[in-house]
C-alpha cells in the first residue's frame, strides 16, 4: 500500500499502522500526530515506512499520551527537517527491534513534561543530523537507550533552559551508545538533570558539560559498572563550569576519558564535586586535573579507585577546595606535578586509610597569597610519594 498526502492532523484516540515492506505513507508537508487530542497512536512495523517534512509527537500543549512506533529491521521513519516529541505531556517514540528514525534536529519536551523517548535493541537507530534537546522547556522528560541501541546527534543538551529540570538520560547494556558528534550539556541551563551511563552503555561527545551556566545546579552523571564509558574527546570535560552543586560519579568499575578535566572552573562554580569509587573504577584525563577555580569544590578518590592526569591542582585560584585519597588501592596518579593551593587559600589535600598520592614536584601554598593550604597523610599504609 502507498498513501500520500499533503499534510496529516490526528486528533483523538486514532490508531494508525504502517506495515509489512512496500508499505510506505508519505507526507509531504506536516505530521501532527495528537495535534489537539490525547492517545493517538502511529505503529511503523515489518518493514513499513513513513515520509515526512516535520513531525510531531504531542503538537500542542494539552495533546497528551500519543505514541509514535518504530519496530522492525527495515521500519522507518523519515523527516526531511525536525521531529519533536511533546509540546504536551505523557508522549512517546519508540524504536525497537532494528527500527530507525531520521531527522535533522530532535527534542523531546520542547515545552512538555513527562515525555519519552525509548531506543532499544541492536540495530536500532535515531540519526539526528543536528542537534537533540533532552527537555528544551520542559521537565521530566526522558531519553533511555536500552540494549545496544544507537542515537547520534550533533550537540547534545540536557536542561537547555532555566526551567528545563529533571530530565534524565539513561544509557545501559552492551553496545548501547548515545553519540554526540560536538559537545553534550547535562543542565545548560536548567537543575536537576541526570544522566546515568549502567551496564556497559557508552556516551561520546567532544566537551562535555555538568553544569554550564551559572543557574545550572546540581546536575549529575553516574558511570558505573564494568563497560560503561563516557569519553570526551575534545579538549575539556567539567564538573560544574558556572553552576553549583554538580556531580560527577564513576563507581563499580565505570570509566571516564578526557584530555584536560575541571570540577568548578568558573569563580560562581562552586561546591561541584567528583568521585571515584570501586576497584576498576578510573578517570583517566590525558592532562591536567583542576579541582576549584570556585570554591568548595572536591575530588573523593575512595575504595580502590583511580585518577589519572599529567598535573593538577587543588584550588588553582579557588579557596576551601579539597582532594581526598581513602583507602588501600584508591590512586592518584599525577605524571608532573601536584599543586595544593597554587594561588588559592585554605585548599586541603588528605590521604587517609592507605591511600596513595604520586606526583613529581609537590607544592604546598605556590603563590604568595596562596595560605593555610594543609596535606594531611595519616593511617597505615597512607603515602604521598613526590
Amino acid at each position: 500500500a502507498v498513501v500520500t498526502g499533503t499534510g496529516s492532523v490526528l486528533s483523538n484516540t486514532y490508531s494508525l499502522t504502517v506495515t509489512g515492506s512496500g508499505s510506505v505513507w508519505t507526507n509531504n508537508n506536516y505530521l501532527f500526530f495528537g495535534n489537539s487530542g490525547p492517545g493517538n497512536q502511529l505503529t511503523i512495523a515489518d518493514g513499513g515506512a513513513m515520509y515526512s517534512t516535520w513531525t510531531s509527537i504531542g503538537a500542542l500543549a494539552w495533546s497528551s499520551n500519543n505514541s509514535a512506533v518504530v519496530t522492525g529491521t527495515g521500519s522507518v521513519l523519515s523527516n526531511t527537517y525536525s521531529l519533536t516529541v511533546g509540546y504536551g505531556s505523557g508522549n512517546g517514540l519508540g524504536i525497537t527491534s532494528g527500527g530507525a528514525v531520521y531527522n535533522t534536529d530532535a527534542c523531546i519536551g520542547d515545552s512538555g513534561s513527562n515525555n519519552a523517548a525509548t531506543i532499544a535493541d541492536s540495530g536500532s537507530v535515531w540519526s539526528n543530523a543536528n542537534d537533540l534537546y533532552l527537555g528544551r522547556s520542559g521537565a521530566g522528560n526522558a531519553l533511555s537507550i536500552r540494549n545496544g541501541a544507537t542515537v547520534y546527534n550533533t550537540d547534545g543538551y540536557m536542561g537547555y533552559e532555566s526551567s528545563a529540570c529533571r530530565n534524565s538520560g539513561i544509557i545501559t547494556g552492551a553496545g548501547s551508545v548515545w553519540s554526540n558528534h560536538t559537545d553534550l550539556y547535562v543542565g545548560r541551563s536548567g537543575v536537576s538533570n541526570t544522566l546515568s551511563i549502567t551496564s556497559g552503555g557508552a556516551v561520546q561527545n567532544a566537551m562535555g558539560y555538568i553544569g554550564y551556566n551559572t543557574n545550572a545546579n546540581r546536575n549529575a552523571v553516574t558511570v558505573a559498572g564494568p563497560g560503561s564509558v563516557w569519553r570526551s574527546s575534545g579538549f575539556y570535560l567539567y564538573v560544574g563550569y558556572s553552576g553549583a552543586g554538580n556531580t560527577l560519579t564513576i563507581a563499580d568499575g565505570g570509566t571516564v576519558y578526557d584530555q584536560t578535566g575541571y570540577i568548578g572552573r568558573r569563580l560562581s562554580a562552586s561546591n561541584n564535586a567528583a568521585t571515584v569509587a570501586g576497584a576498576g573504577s578510573v578517570w583517566s584525563n590525558a592532562y591536567s586535573l583542576t579541582v576549584g577555580f570556585g570554591s568548595g569544590n572536591a575530588l573523593d578518590i575512595n575504595s580502590g579507585g583511580t585518577v589519572f592526569n599529567t598535573d593538577a591542582y587543588v584550588g588553582d585560584s579557588g579557596s576551601n577546595n579539597a582532594a581526598t585519597v581513602t583507602d588501600s588501592g584508591s590512586v592518584w596518579s599525577n605524571r608532573t606535578d601536584l599543586y595544593v593551593g597554587r594561588s588559592g587559600a585554605a585548599n586541603t589535600l588528605s590521604i587517609r586509610n592507605g591511600g596513595t598520592v604520586y606526583n613529581s614536584d609537590g607544592y604546598l601554598g605556590y603563590e604568595t597569597n596562596a595560605c593555610s593550604n594543609a596535606g594531611i597523610v595519616t593511617g597505615a599504609g597512607s603515602v604521598w610519594s613526590n
